[in-house]
């Protein structure tokens, strides 16, 4: 199921990973990033924290950042899709302004469907708000000439842990 979600995240134009740790993570995100990237990222996410993304480069907010870093709710693996949902220190932002947004997830979260990834996140607590993630943002004019990162980042990348 991780390498259909993994295949499904490349098909639509974005990065995907899996690795077998948070340090193995922390080499792939670094390489990501590059030199003096500045970031942003949810400082309400356990996995995320376990990162250290502050030392991975500058941080800024989120409107003046390169790369954004979340974690996920779940993930489906059929489409690609990461299901982000946003409470304290979980902010929209981070994974909607930057021009490239990194989410991290374990591979316990990759779900087979979006019915069960939305049950999943409506078994909990309902949050404030989520957002289904397939690929960089697109639109297409009247003319149906497509352009990326017209509403949100240009560039996704997921990294799945385990």
């Amino acid at each position: 199921m991780i390498d259909e979600f993994i295949a499904a995240v490349v098909a639509d134009g974005g990065q995907a990973a899996r690795v077998s740790d948070i340090n193995a993570a922390r080499t792939h995100v670094a390489g990501i990033l590059g030199r003096d990237a500045t970031l942003c990222f949810w400082n309400g996410d356990p996995l995320v924290l376990a990162l250290d993304p502050a030392s991975l480069g500058r941080v800024v907010a989120p409107v003046e950042a390169f790369a954004g870093i979340t974690g996920a709710a779940c993930a489906v693996a059929a489409t690609g899709t990461v299901v982000l949902t946003y409470g304290e220190g979980r902010s929209r932002a981070t994974g909607l302004l930057p021009d490239l947004h990194l989410a991290l997830l374990t591979a316990d979260q990759v779900l087979p469907t979006l019915g069960e990834a939305i049950a999943r996140v409506y078994a909990g607590e309902v949050p404030r708000a989520m957002t289904l993630v397939t690929g960089a943002s697109a639109t297409s004019d009247i003319e149906k000439i497509r352009v990326t990162g017209a509403h949100g980042p240009r560039r996704v990348a997921v990294v799945v842990i385990g």
